[in-house]
């Protein structure tokens, strides 16, 4: 039975029983099903959407892991792509900012739209932000397939501790950071040693006071332009600890000896 014929009996099926005026509109949709079932050709096996077609260019979906904690403006590239899915050689081309590029298995970085087999591996470059967590994204296209890269800079420069006087038995150093803050509170800041003995200590502050408060539990708290003080225990120092301070999970190693 054809899709025609389904439709003509629903229509009887309709019309039993009912009025004179919808056995009228029945009577006229048969007639135009009639028509169209005689009058154009294959009109009565209806497709009713066309079959999908892939074309020898579309590859397979491809994704690009994004890169956090880059420095500032460097090159950035991500890890590599496997094309496949195609039946024949594609293009391949990037967009984004004017020093984003592809690389083909390795070979010199391109802005050059190119082309694309099966089995090549493809790498995806930048250059990083010259700002402070901040992101740089660069779209690759492989046939009608689109994926982004992106990669964002740190979100506090790398701090330069000086180391302190010891006192109260704490060998002591501080660092004036420049991070990019948002909102109070952006950023996590930890601490630990080597030792795992707890005794490692870390405070933030506007001035070149040391606070009291020291923590060792983390905190999240504003750090552009505070001075954070560092201490740990010195006998701690000179059994070989080594001090980490981790903001934002970048971890900082933190010299508390002159």
């Amino acid at each position: 039975m054809t899709s025609a014929d389904v439709i003509w009996a629903g229509v009887r099926r309709a019309a039993h029983g009912k009025s004179r005026a919808l056995r009228a509109l029945v009577v006229v949709a048969q007639l135009l099903l009639l028509a169209c079932t005689l009058v154009l050709p294959g009109c009565g096996d209806i497709v009713w959407f066309p079959p999908y077609v892939r074309l020898g260019t579309t590859p397979d979906q491809f994704t690009f892991a994004a890169k956090a904690g880059t420095d500032k403006s460097v090159t950035v590239t991500s890890d590599p792509i496997t094309v496949s899915g195609l039946t024949e050689e594609s293009r391949i081309f990037v967009t984004g900012s004017s020093e984003s590029a592809y690389s083909i298995n390795g070979a010199t970085a391109t802005s050059a739209q190119g082309t694309v087999k099966n089995g090549d591996k493809v790498t995806v470059s930048h250059k990083s932000a010259a700002t402070l967590g901040t992101a740089t994204q660069t779209t690759l296209t492989i046939g009608t397939v689109s994926a982004n890269f992106v990669s964002t800079t740190r979100f506090v420069e790398i701090p330069v501790f000086s180391a302190l006087a010891a006192e109260n038995g704490y060998n002591r150093a501080v660092a004036t950071l420049v991070a990019a803050d948002g909102a109070p509170g952006t950023h996590l800041v930890s601490i630990k040693d080597s030792l795992n003995r707890g005794n490692a200590q870390f405070t933030v502050s506007f001035t070149d006071i040391v606070p009291t408060d020291f923590h060792s539990s983390p905190l999240t708290t504003p750090l552009n332009n505070r001075r954070i003080f560092v201490r740990n225990l010195t006998s701690n120092v000179d059994a070989g600890a080594s001090t980490t301070l981790t903001i934002d999970g970048a971890d900082f190693v933190v010299k508390l000896t002159p």
